[in-house]
C-alpha cells in the first residue's frame, strides 16, 4: 500500500462521526441553551495534559477566541481540572450569582459511542469514570465520548478526534448564542 492509499483509507468522513439526527441534536442544543438565558456561564472542564481529557479546554479556548456571548471558564491557558473545580464553582457562584451554567466535559463509553455528543438538562459528575468524587455541576451539560477505556486510555486518544468534537461543539454553541 502506498502513502496516498494509506491516508485515504484512514480518513474518516465527517458524517461518520455525526449521528444521522443532526437536526434533532441542533434542536435539543438550542432548547437547552435557551433555557440558560442571556450571557450564560460556560464551564469547560478537563486537563490540557491528557489528550482525551482536553475537550473542555479546547472548547473554552475556541469560545474565548471567537468572543462568545458568554462567561467562559476553562481554556488551554487556564484549565478547570479536578484540582481546581471546587474553587472554580465557588468563584462562579460568587461572581455570577444565580446565572445558569453550561458544563462541558469529555466522557468515556463504549466503542460504538466514540464521537457522539450528548446534551442534557442537568448536571454532570466530572471525573466519575476515574472514581473521583467531584461536585456535580451544570444546569445544562454537553459531553462527548472520546474513547472506550478498555480499548484506548484517555492519555492515548487521538488529538484529531477530540479536536473535531471541540470544533463541532463550539460551532453549535456559537450558533445558538447568536
Amino acid at each position: 500500500m502506498d502513502f496516498d492509499e494509506f491516508f485515504s483509507s484512514c480518513a474518516v468522513p465527517a458524517s461518520a462521526t455525526r449521528p444521522a439526527d443532526t437536526a434533532a441534536r441542533d434542536f435539543e442544543l438550542d432548547c437547552a441553551l435557551l433555557s440558560l438565558g442571556t450571557l450564560p456561564v460556560v464551564l469547560c472542564i478537563g486537563s490540557d495534559r491528557v489528550t482525551g481529557d482536553c475537550l473542555g479546554p479546547l472548547v473554552g479556548q475556541m469560545l474565548t477566541e471567537r468572543r462568545a456571548a458568554a462567561y467562559v471558564y476553562g481554556t488551554l491557558e487556564k484549565p478547570v481540572t479536578a484540582l481546581n473545580l471546587k474553587d472554580a464553582i465557588a468563584h462562579i457562584r460568587k461572581t455570577h450569582g444565580e446565572r445558569k451554567i453550561l458544563a462541558i466535559d469529555s466522557s468515556v463509553g463504549r466503542l460504538n459511542d466514540v464521537g457522539k455528543i450528548r446534551i442534557a438538562f442537568g448536571s454532570i459528575a466530572p471525573g466519575s469514570a476515574d472514581g473521583k468524587n467531584l461536585p456535580k455541576v451544570g444546569d445544562v451539560s454537553i459531553t462527548a465520548t472520546v474513547t472506550d477505556p478498555r480499548k484506548t486510555p484517555l492519555s492515548a486518544v487521538r488529538l484529531g478526534t477530540v479536536y473535531a468534537l471541540a470544533i463541532d461543539i463550539t460551532n453549535r454553541i456559537l450558533r445558538s448564542l447568536q
